[in-house]
């Protein structure tokens, strides 16, 4: 639905170059003539007394847009659907900046004369007038236009302008019911129609309304990035006849144009994402998502609220080194310089990682500890980090494991002196970690495999960041009108949750994916920072010939330092 909305604007600026002003303002009225237009046109003009305005969301500049996706289909018998998705689009061009606060459709509120509901039921009930009432009941915001738009809008557009290049962060599958069957593989990829409607409306996972939010506001900044790339002038009547046949808005014609051509000059770090803190709870057997009124109106708050300005970190040299070494992360391990003077401690290297044991030893000595033994574990499968202690110096390991950062302690009486093996979660501080090869980076033997197959020269992470594990790899062809690109997505899931870090190389090294940003150089390499809203997606940089990039999770886990840090890490591979 975001995208649909984006060309409802973006329509108005091709058609008006084009000097046929006066049809689409008759396209758009014709359109305009469903049976809920007028009574939603109405609420909006008079928000009636279940619409407590707070007076201190108003901005006298500002506009308040609510955007509806509706889920009607063929053969059912509801009269309007279901508003599958719920947007309030802040636009403020006296302070230079847009935000966008997303609904969860399963969120539980009161709906006028129908009690407790479903925000989305409000849709069903009522159209976009019950709908409007609703979210301005909930929110305090006295909204001043809506864009309601359904799926075959979303479907045909995108179809119709050769689909939005996206980095799908994992695979999404789900064989249930025939309309929402869904197979998209990871990676970087042009999605059009069918699937970039599966994309956005996706939910059959742990992350449910959270994650189909978060999707569709990715899907929004990416069809943003590339709409200026797009052909769009030569498709200009069919373009706005799918708009008007699919959708409908009180929004006037010379406003949409107004709109449109502020939106097009607006910089991506005024964009600005809302977050509602909710969780999901049963109630009554049914499956709500929860936010207390509180959170609610701070949504709304926020939503109103021009982002802080960006600092300007335009060219700024950050220290780091190929190997990996970078102190300046805010997520990298600080050595820790707990006392453990008197103590004996053996290492061994139980994650296949070339030289851990060793740094392992180096910075227990620093700590005062004695190094007995340094070898290998019986085996270097071991997903989690121990200590193994004999009975009697359990408090002794206690402050090993806490030093080292290790949460698993065990007693093990075999031996007469503290051991640590050492697993794949095991992080070294950056002063201890050995020089980067492709033997002791995380995961070596699936960047073996991938390099050994790849036709392009491949890079890898010295390092991750903690709580993430690679989860999967997936070497393919990039389609595109230029000609198909090889090109390598590697995963890597933070714990059990539906949150993905992503790294991506290809050929392709004029995706739009490349797109500016703030630069840092790093030992000679350009690092392009590509952020919106103060939250940062990727981190890209160009190599003989091959684009790279860091792809932060749905979730925005990792900073901007972070993102660097792990960027810079990367080491090639033979």
């Amino acid at each position: 639905m975001a995208l649909v909305t984006l060309l409802f604007v973006m329509g108005f600026v091709l058609v008006a170059a084009g000097g046929v002003y006066v049809w689409l303002d008759m396209q758009v009225r014709e359109a305009n003539q469903g049976p809920g237009d007028s009574a939603a046109v109405s609420v909006i003009q008079q928000p009636d007394d279940t619409s407590v305005v707070d007076p201190a969301l108003e901005k006298p500049d500002a506009q308040d847009i609510l955007i509806l996706g509706s889920d009607s289909r063929e053969g059912e018998d509801e009269e309007y659907g279901r508003s599958d998705t719920l947007m309030i689009v802040h636009v403020d061009p006296a302070e230079d900046f847009v935000s966008v606060l997303s609904l969860p459709r399963d969120l539980r509120v009161r709906v006028p004369d129908y009690g407790m509901q479903k925000i989305n039921a409000a849709f069903a009930f009522g159209g976009p007038a019950l709908s409007i009432r609703t979210v301005q009941g909930i929110t305090g915001l006295d909204l001043d236009h809506y864009i309601n738009v359904d799926f075959e809008a979303f479907r045909s557009i995108t179809s119709a302008l050769g689909g939005v290049y996206i980095d799908v962060d994992r695979r999404y599958f789900y064989g249930g019911i025939d309309y929402e069957n869904i197979d998209i593989q990871p990676g970087y990829q042009r999605l059009g129609g069918e699937q970039a409607l599966d994309y956005v409306r996706f939910r059959h996972d742990n992350s449910g309304d959270f994650g189909r939010i978060e999707r569709q506001q990715r899907f929004l900044q990416a069809a943003r990035e590339q709409i200026s790339k797009w052909d769009a002038a030569l498709k200009i009547p069919e373009l706005v006849q799918l708009i008007a046949r699919n959708s409908s808005t009180d929004i006037k014609t010379a406003q949409a144009l107004n709109l449109a051509l502020w939106g097009l000059r607006l910089d991506r770090s005024r964009i600005k994402q809302v977050t509602l803190e909710a969780d999901v709870q049963e109630i009554g057997g049914g499956s709500y998502v929860v936010a207390t009124e509180e959170a609610v109106r701070a949504a709304a708050r926020d939503l109103v609220t021009a982002p802080s300005p960006a600092p300007d970190q335009t060219g700024t040299t950050t220290p780091g080194n190929a190997d990996g070494s970078d102190d300046s992360s805010t997520t990298s391990t600080t050595a820790a310089h707990t006392d453990l003077t008197g103590m004996t401690v053996n290492v061994f290297n139980g994650n296949g990682r070339s030289g851990e044991a060793a740094g392992a030893g180096a910075w227990l000595q620093s700590m005062g500890a004695v190094v007995g033994r340094v070898g290998d574990a019986k085996s270097h499968d071991n997903a989690q980090s121990s200590v193994l202690h004999p009975a009697a110096r359990s408090g002794e390991a206690e402050r090993v494991a806490e030093a080292l950062g290790i949460n698993r302690v065990r007693e093990d009486n075999t031996g007469a002196v503290i051991s640590v093996v050492l697993g794949a979660d095991f992080a070294l501080p950056p002063e201890f970690r050995p020089a980067a090869t492709v033997d002791n980076i995380p995961d070596s033997r699936p960047w073996k495999e991938d390099a050994a197959r790849a036709s392009f020269p491949l890079m890898a992470p010295a390092f991750l960041p903690e709580g993430f594990e690679y989860r999967d790899s997936r070497l393919y062809e990039i389609q595109s009108d230029d000609g198909s690109f090889p090109a390598l997505k590697v995963i890597f899931r933070v714990g059990r949750e539906d949150q993905y870090l992503g790294v991506m190389e290809t050929t392709f090294v004029d995706a739009p994916a490349a797109a500016p940003g703030e630069e840092v150089t790093q030992n000679g390499t350009v690092f392009t920072v590509v952020a919106s809203g103060g939250r940062v997606e990727r981190v890209w940089w160009k190599k003989d010939g091959v684009l790279y990039w860091v792809a932060n999770a749905l979730g925005y886990r990792l900073d901007r330092d972070a993102l660097l840090d792990l960027a810079g890490s990367m080491i090639s591979l033979p």
